[in-house]
């Protein structure tokens, strides 16, 4: 990953991506399981600080009096500050959410004994044997131990090593609830990592777990399989991950098969993996059966139309959902009604992400009017990357106006067309939002006048704070747009086309105002 022998240290643009990208997801990942949350927006936006922190640290510790360090050592200056920035901000969310759970907030999962203690392995990436398995887990096979939570992700497991753990979890059974298991058979044989798998779920049956996460093994359906003991035994299972996993049609298949029971399920996290619509339709039917359900994320997972109408069916099973997570599958404006339907009923709903999801103009028309009508105050919306235009934006913005508000406090819209006359009137409709705190309207083709204008918008309103960037806007691209509108006006005179809408809009929001 470095320069060559005698250059400076360096990373690519697309390592240095990459690694953005692995921080973000190993950040919700940290968060989740210690009984937190952070949206992924959130989540990206610090990976990316703390990538630009950790390679300012090793750019400098690079170089020295006399030359420049080995490159292998800049790598780990740069790794270390990674991981402690990471653990840093991982704690500060969990306690943060804690306090919010403690208050009736959005999540509160079981929380471990105050004695309670923890073994995380998370380090340095490690081929374990029987030998080195012992020293790392020598807390956990001491007689009397009762560690309730463990990590070993970032340690290979073999066969040899596997039965080590199983034997240091077995001694820890009446006392184990937390099990992290992501990440532990990178570098093996097929073979060898199915039978590590199987060795730990056995021992894991043992067990009464509340949180399982095997995300980042390659599993595909015969490690899903492999791992068979752990979940078809634990009738109490809150929270279940499987994220970066190949989780495929037959792999959906057989969690669906193996989780017999989901009647405790309060969390169950999918990301990055290949299940297409037909691993969504078996998902669908562990939702069914999910009634105590209230964060659920299938993200970036090739979900189209009917993936999405089947989870919707699965979700309407439920009442109970406080977050829920889609973005990255196209399931278009075909999926929406569905998704809306599902909705209506999720009173306690408080975050909703659906970026990169096609729904258009249609489809947001249609989960924005369910999110009314179901007087359901949303704190977080993300609806980035939709193909949304200006008439998207004014049925949300209607939304917005009439129920969505008062608890709103991050909306995210980037990379869409709403233009100038679409993102006024979604700030005007937020702009008395006493909570907000983010305003997302990047990549969306407003003109430089419509900056302005937003900015004078929110600024009357103290509001201007919460404004996201807009560096990446396009606003040549809006000046052109309006420009040919211009010329198309019936009446061949130079309207202004973008203030013409606006005031659609705005009689727009006074309807809205009125049926409400």
């Amino acid at each position: 990953m470095a320069a060559a022998a005698h250059q400076e240290w360096q990373l690519s643009a697309e390592q240095r991506d990459d690694t953005v990208a692995r921080v973000a997801q190993n950040l919700a990942s940290l968060t989740f399981f210690a009984g937190g949350s952070v949206p992924d927006s959130e989540a990206l936006r610090l990976a990316t600080e703390f990538e630009k922190k950790a390679y300012t640290v090793a750019r400098v510790e690079a170089r020295t009096t006399t030359g420049t360090r080995p490159h292998a050592e800049t790598f780990a200056a740069y790794t270390r500050k990674l991981a402690s920035l990471l653990l840093e901000a991982s704690k500060a969310r969990s306690a943060a959410n804690g306090a919010a759970d403690a208050s009736g907030g959005v999540l509160q999962p079981a929380a471990a004994p105050a004695d309670a203690s923890q073994v995380d392995l998370t380090g340095v990436r490690e081929f374990l044997v029987a030998e080195t398995a012992q020293e790392a887990l020598a807390s956990m096979l001491a007689e009397g131990a009762a560690v309730s939570r463990i990590k070993l992700s970032t340690k290979s497991f073999g066969a040899e090593a596997a039965g080590v753990a199983a034997d240091a979890i077995a001694n820890c059974a009446a006392s184990l609830t937390h099990a992290d298991l992501s990440d532990v058979i990178a570098g093996r044989p097929e073979a060898e990592a199915l039978d590590a798998l199987r060795i730990l779920s056995n021992a894991l049956a043992q067990a009464r777990l509340k949180v399982l996460d095997l995300s980042d093994n390659a599993l595909g359906e015969k490690g899903v399989r492999a791992c068979a003991a752990a979940l078809s035994n634990q009738a109490g299972l809150e929270r279940l991950a499987f994220q970066n996993v190949g989780c495929s049609i037959a792999a959906c298949r057989a969690i669906a098969e193996l989780l017999t029971d989901a009647s405790s399920l309060a969390a169950l996290h999918l990301h990055n993996n290949m299940s297409d619509n037909e691993g969504a339709a078996a998902i669908a039917g562990v939702l069914a059966r999910a009634p105590a359900l209230q964060d659920f994320r299938m993200t970036s997972s090739r979900v189209g139309p009917e993936g999405g109408i089947a989870l919707a069916q699965g979700l309407s099973a439920g009442r109970r959902l406080v977050r829920l997570d889609l973005s990255g599958n196209t399931m278009t404006a075909d999926a929406a009604p569905g998704l809306a339907q599902a909705l209506r009923g999720q009173q306690g709903l408080r975050a909703l992400y659906l970026n990169d999801a096609g729904l258009g103009d249609e489809g947001v028309a249609a989960i924005a009017e369910a999110l009314a009508e179901g007087s359901i105050e949303l704190e977080e919306l993300e609806l980035a990357f939709n193909d949304l235009t200006e008439d998207g934006a004014a049925s949300l913005a209607a939304a917005l106006w009439r129920r969505v508000l008062p608890a709103l406090q991050e909306l995210d819209l980037c990379q869409n067309q709403i233009r100038r006359a679409g993102a006024l009137a979604v700030a005007k409709a937020v702009a008395a939002a006493k909570g907000l705190r983010l305003l997302a309207l990047d990549e969306n083709e407003i003109s430089d006048a419509g900056v302005d204008h937003l900015k004078a918008v929110l600024k009357a309103a103290g509001q201007l704070g919460t404004l996201g960037s807009l560096e990446d806007n396009d606003a040549d691209a809006a000046d052109e747009a309006e420009g040919e509108e211009d010329e198309e006006d019936d009446d061949g005179e130079a309207a202004d086309t973008a203030d013409a809408e606006e005031s659609d809009l705005a009689a727009e929001l006074a309807r809205a105002t009125k049926i409400a």
